[in-house]
């Protein structure tokens, strides 16, 4: 299967045309980051699927703050039923800041107020609620492993094209000598490894549905990697953290080199119930925006070309 994908503006994520139960399509995510399929609340809600509880402790944060549930319904693309083992619906809003016509990631250091620069086009992903809040609802559902752990995947940045095929018949790319092994990070998230100023390898995890390239506090410190002056608001499944920038001179990843690499710092706060999973951090937009993102997930290699 193969289908023309867009970029979801101001986030830079994959979004696919997804059909519910026949109904639709909707935008859903392709978020190779995300342990399991998820529809949002909102959507579950409008067709009236039947939901039941998630069974285990590590959850109970979600189940509160994001009405974390299992749902059943049937997710397809165009003609094709996507396999999925299992499907989970949570509120997938998040609340945001409008100052006038302008949106900023902005927040106090040390007394003073830090501004970056305007992000006009995430307007077009901000809802407001019935009881005025303004949220950025950036997905109607996410493409996660419960579903691509069966398929050969690429995503092709340049071409915009996502192929997504249950065996290696049919499944077309010109870099097979590229691809490498990978290992599973948490059993789930796909760990490439990273060389960061020369040293390493340090395992990341590749996440379509990060907007940019993040380091954990602990390998940023480590390196001694210098930070920015700009202070940001990071967003995960547990909130927002107000954070710095560090910056990497040169990161080399699947035989590609980048220099001068912003990276956000994040630490277990907002990641999710798998926080400490991820040791060293997490590849996104900006490490495959103009490349081809191949994972075999049958086979476990990938590569970034």
């Amino acid at each position: 299967m193969k289908i023309k994908f867009g970029l979801k503006p101001g986030i830079n994520h994959i979004f696919i045309p997804v059909h519910v139960n026949g109904k639709g399509p909707y935008n859903f995510t392709l978020d190779t980051g995300a342990q399991k399929t998820t529809i949002s609340s909102a959507l579950v809600h409008e067709l009236g699927l039947e939901t039941q509880e998630v069974i285990g402790e590590k959850y109970e944060h979600l189940k509160e703050k994001r009405n974390l549930k299992q749902v059943e319904a049937s997710l397809s693309v165009g003609t094709e039923e996507l396999i999925s083992d299992e499907i989970w619906t949570m509120d997938l809003v998040f609340s945001t800041e409008v100052k006038g016509k302008k949106i900023f990631q902005s927040s106090e250091s040390n007394g003073k107020e830090v501004k970056r620069v305007a992000q006009p086009a995430i307007r077009r992903i901000i809802k407001t609620t019935k009881s005025g809040e303004r949220v950025i609802e950036p997905t109607k559902g996410v493409i996660g492993y419960s579903t691509l752990k069966n398929y050969f995947l690429s995503a092709n940045y340049r071409t915009k094209i996502l192929q997504l095929e249950t065996s290696n018949t049919g499944f077309t790319h010109n870099n097979q000598e590229k691809l490498q092994k990978f290992q599973y990070i948490g059993n789930t998230l796909v760990g490439i490894p990273v060389t960061i100023n020369g040293e390493g390898p340090f395992h990341f995890v590749l996440d379509t549905g990060a907007g940019g390239t993040t380091i954990s506090k602990k390998l940023q410190e480590k390196m001694d990697l210098p930070l920015s002056d700009i202070v940001v608001k990071a967003v995960g499944v547990h909130g927002t953290q107000e954070t710095r920038m560090a910056i990497i001179n040169q990161m080399t990843v699947s035989s590609n080199t980048y220099e001068n690499v912003s990276a956000v710092i994040i630490d277990e706060s907002i990641i999710g119930p798998r926080a400490n999973e991820i040791e060293n951090g997490i590849l996104g937009y900006n490490i495959f925006r103009d490349k081809e993102l191949i994972i075999d997930y049958i086979n476990q290699t990938c590569a970034i070309t």
